[in-house]
């Protein structure tokens, strides 16, 4: 798999369910976010899930926004908002360019854009809860 990752990205350490669907990249210059889809993430058109896409906006925007952040806090998502706006072919390289918006003390917003190459097939906007570290 790591053969047909785009140069630049790196296999990020993520939870057990990311890797589990194949691990999530993230290109340390620009901050996007990247997956492979595979076979097992198909709908019924043998496209790409939705709920495939919404996991990466989830964890893309919650991961962005922490390091973008800088400061310790974790974040957990309150709603999430996304537009599919083109399907997702199997075998796609998958990418997330997610954006701070605003930050709060304690709630954050963010959106984000998801691409295959140059077309946009999916727009997300979420708001997150911040917890900053105790001091």
């Amino acid at each position: 798999m790591a053969d047909d990752v785009p140069p630049g990205f790196a296999l990020i350490e993520t939870s057990a369910f990311i890797q589990h669907l194949g691990g999530l990249y993230r290109h340390p210059e620009t901050g996007v976010f990247g997956m492979r889809t595979l076979p097992e993430h198909a709908n019924a058109h043998l496209n790409v899930h939705g709920g495939f896409l919404a996991t990466l906006v989830d964890v893309a925007v919650s991961r962005g926004t922490r390091l973008t952040l800088g400061d310790g806090s974790m974040v957990s998502t309150v709603t999430m908002t996304l537009n599919y706006l083109e399907p997702v072919p199997m075998g796609s390289w998958v990418e997330a360019r997610p954006r701070l918006d605003r930050a709060g003390s304690r709630t954050v917003f963010t959106s984000c854009e998801v691409s295959v190459g140059e077309l946009l097939v999916a727009r997300a906007t979420a708001v997150l809860a911040r917890h900053r570290p105790k001091s």
